[in-house]
């Protein structure tokens, strides 16, 4: 009997023992885990270093077992950043954050937002005008699983359970910044080249503008249309075959400011060829051939479509009369070619050259079976003399796609805006199509 005593008082030591360790562990782990054990709350808007307003951490104890609280709560104190003479701002986060939320509204103007949204939404925003603004910015950083509505708020101190959702465990929460900034932005212009052949393209970036407002582009080298850009606005200009060589000023014109640059164009001597005349047209095919393909060539530019090399619409071809050669019939010259005109395999395949949507799929009096795809940017490859047509008018078609047959020979046109450009190029990956591709 006094053996089973003996017993049981040894294991009520033993656990007595384990607890007053178990305190001291936990007593000596809650004693030396800090403020300190948070993350570097580094954060910058504009280039700017953030200081931060308001924080919730909780930091593993005891092997993740149990979190420790910190919680500092936002003032009204608000960080002023001065004059950014960025357009967009650039946001960068601390390494270690898993989300972010920002909210953007006018200085002095309540809670009239401009922007509230996460990081990856910021980064197609665009600041309404040139003004004052105020920013409320929360950063997470949180175990996967875990989502901002999922943490919990404790008071300062508060031991909780940990959501053990992570192994190793490491510190969770968020800081919470509060700065107000002044946009003074001007627009910027960037030529992809300052000189350009005949027959070739040239990229125009508008950058460092705020507001939705689309920019206005004025030259003598052709309509220009703007879409939108990851950098603001991106336009692009032709040389066609006939561009006068010399320089070419460009206007550009966005929220009342207008600026200027200029592009020279270089001559390029493109050979002539043998062609034969065009045959009669039937009553009513010029009428016809303006009203269909004329209206295209001041068209609202889609947004770009394209994206690397353009296919030629043939895979086997030989050219018959090249873009921009001259013309010779009968022994005299009748003017340069606008066009590329291929003898082909008859029922070969004609195909898209790049994704785009397909706005003309016809036959039309002047060039036969005509079909027409919208590349976006107000770029469009103009096919004409097909067999046969296997696309409809409104069709997403992708590069490669086959959109009719081929008969004896198939001519090619490509035009940005109503100017036509070398396909070559093209074809190459080369020149301002190009540029900085997005």
């Amino acid at each position: 009997m006094q053996i089973v005593k003996n017993i049981l008082l040894w294991l009520v030591g033993v656990v007595l023992g384990v607890a007053v360790l178990l305190g001291a562990v936990m007593a000596a782990s809650y004693s030396f885990t800090t403020s300190g054990s948070q993350p570097d709350p580094a954060a910058q808007f504009g280039g700017a270093d953030l200081e931060v307003n308001g924080s919730c951490w909780q930091v593993p104890l005891i092997g993740g077992m149990l979190d420790k609280a910190f919680y500092s709560p936002s003032t009204l104190s608000v960080q002023k950043l001065g004059v950014l003479y960025d357009a967009h701002p650039e946001l960068t986060l601390p390494e270690w954050a898993t989300s972010a939320q920002l909210t953007i509204t006018a200085d002095g103007m309540g809670d009239a937002y401009y922007f509230q949204g996460d990081i990856s939404e910021y980064a197609s925003f665009l600041y309404p005008s040139n003004g004052e603004y105020k920013a409320q910015l929360t950063v997470w950083r949180l175990p996967e699983g875990m989502t901002p509505a999922d943490f919990t708020w404790p008071a300062d101190g508060a031991i909780l359970r940990n959501a053990g959702l992570e192994r190793p465990s490491r510190a969770s929460g968020c800081y919470q910044y509060s700065f107000r900034f002044t946009i003074q932005a001007s627009a910027e212009l960037e030529l992809s080249s300052e000189r350009i052949e005949q027959g070739g393209v040239a990229a125009l970036e508008i950058s460092g503008m705020v507001g939705s407002e689309k920019p206005q582009i004025e030259t003598d080298l052709g309509s220009v249309q703007c879409v939108r850009s990851p950098a603001g606005w991106r336009c692009y200009i032709p040389a066609a075959y006939n561009a006068s060589a010399g320089g070419h000023e460009i206007a550009v014109t966005v929220n009342g400011e207008t600026l200027t640059t200029s592009l020279v164009v270089t001559a390029k001597n493109f050979g002539e060829a043998e062609a034969q005349p065009d045959p009669p047209a039937p009553d009513g095919a010029g009428e016809e051939f303006r009203n269909v393909i004329w209206s295209l060539y001041d068209a609202e530019a889609r947004d770009k479509m394209w994206h690397g090399a353009f296919l030629c619409p043939l895979e086997n071809y030989t050219v018959l009369l090249d873009y921009g050669q001259t013309k010779v019939m009968s022994g005299a010259r009748a003017g340069q070619s606008n066009s590329t005109l291929l003898y082909a395999v008859p029922g070969d395949a004609v195909r898209a050259p790049a994704d785009g949507v397909v706005v003309v799929a016809q036959n039309l009096g002047l060039t036969g079976n005509t079909v027409v795809i919208d590349h976006g940017c107000g770029l469009r490859s103009y096919l004409y003399g097909l067999a046969d047509i296997h696309v409809k008018s409104g069709q997403t078609v992708s590069r490669g796609d086959a959109v009719g047959q081929v008969g004896e020979t198939l001519t090619m046109d490509f035009k940005l805006g109503s100017k036509s450009i070398s396909p070559w190029p093209l074809f190459q990956t080369s020149g301002g199509l190009f540029w900085r591709e997005f």
